[in-house]
């Protein structure tokens, strides 16, 4: 099983273990609602060096937008350089093959980051339909670290005198192989920062220092359920279209490998995160029935908040039951539910105000 080059320093901080897209991962490190409520309340930070930076590189911005307009969701033409847009890759029957974040690092160099589960089929697809136009560099011997939280930006300033400089969903390449950008998979302000593996050992170790919590995967799928944020494997995959998967926000008709008839077929199925109005913990799989306890779909992902005191999840469920009271069948008992049409969180993410 593949470690990170942060492993050895999970070890030193006692953390539990669980294999996770082929590596073995740091799943807590003790309490998981302490390391929850550090990120939401502080800073806590992320080893995700499991998944892939990826330089994009072509002549021009144009050749750029071209590329990736053949596998993308949506068009990239409106990325300009210093920004970064969410996005994600479509397969040739218009099913997910990742969601991404595509970062302008300027008009000739782009950055995506693979999941750590779709690293070789992203490189695969971005091969097979872009190489002509662009030059495709996963990263080499890199570690990848998310600090996350209200308090995130004092921790790093010291190191990074730019971050004031910085909003929600702007990136920065200090060096040619430091990458920043001020994002997140918690719902709060934070900074996802790529670096070569010593120097990324070196700022865990100092972050660790100087107070910011570490964090497993079991906080990081409650901190981004509370935050209604999809994961691959869960509620999206090959087989669901951007509209099925709770991300049809980015969904934009063009030209691309799918075709048009199999990205506007007719929509079966959604995607919607929710909350448990009865005590109970919802898990992945758990039937979603109508009150006649007729099966319409399941959850995808579910989780107990403690931010929110309740259990709550997503879910994927047929359209035709959109509007009807709906239930999670918990060992045999129907639990009322209620849809979530937005993230029961504030968050403190930092947005660059509006031009007046």
């Amino acid at each position: 099983m593949n470690t990170t080059p942060l492993f050895d320093e999970h070890k030193k901080l006692n953390a539990k273990f669980t294999p996770f897209a082929g590596y073995n991962m740091p799943v807590s490190y003790g309490a998981v609602k302490d390391e929850v409520v550090a990120v939401r309340t502080a800073a806590g930070m992320f080893d995700v060096s499991h998944m892939l930076p990826i330089s994009l590189k072509a002549d021009s911005r144009e050749k750029l937008v071209e590329g990736l307009s053949r596998i993308c969701v949506r068009v990239p033409d409106k990325l300009k350089a210093g920004k970064a847009q969410y996005n994600a890759l479509y397969n040739e029957s218009a099913g997910l093959v990742d969601d991404i974040t595509i970062s302008a690092i300027s008009d000739t160099h782009w950055m995506i980051v693979a999941n750590a589960g779709n690293r070789e089929p992203d490189v695969a697809l971005l091969k097979k339909h872009v190489a002509d136009l662009i030059q495709v560099e996963p990263w080499q011997d890199y570690t990848l670290v998310a600090v996350q939280g209200p308090k995130a930006a004092e921790f790093l300033k010291k190191k990074f005198s730019f971050l004031d400089e910085m909003y929600y969903y702007e990136v920065r390449l200090p060096s040619e192989k430091v990458f920043i950008g001020r994002m997140g998979y918690t719902g709060e302000d934070g900074f996802e920062i790529a670096t070569p593996a010593a120097e990324g050992v070196k700022l865990w170790q100092e972050l660790y220092a100087a107070g910011v919590i570490p964090c497993g995967l079991a906080a990081r799928d409650v901190l981004r359920l509370e935050a209604l944020m999809p994961l691959y494997g869960h509620e999206l995959s090959m087989d669901l279209r951007p509209q099925e998967s709770g991300i049809a926000f980015i969904y934009a008709d063009h030209d691309c490998i799918a075709s048009k008839d199999s990205r506007e077929k007719p929509l079966a199925l959604v995607t919607h995160g929710f909350y448990m109005r009865s005590e109970g913990v919802p898990r992945q799989g758990y039937a979603i029935v109508r009150g006649d306890g007729s099966r319409v779909g399941e959850v995808t992902s579910g989780t107990f908040s403690f931010t929110q005191n309740y259990g709550m999840g997503m879910m994927r469920f047929d359209v035709s039951a959109k509007g009807s009271d709906l239930f999670v069948e918990i060992r045999g008992d129907k639990k009322p539910i209620t849809i979530l049409e937005k993230a029961p969180i504030t968050g403190s993410v930092r947005r660059r105000p509006k031009a007046k």
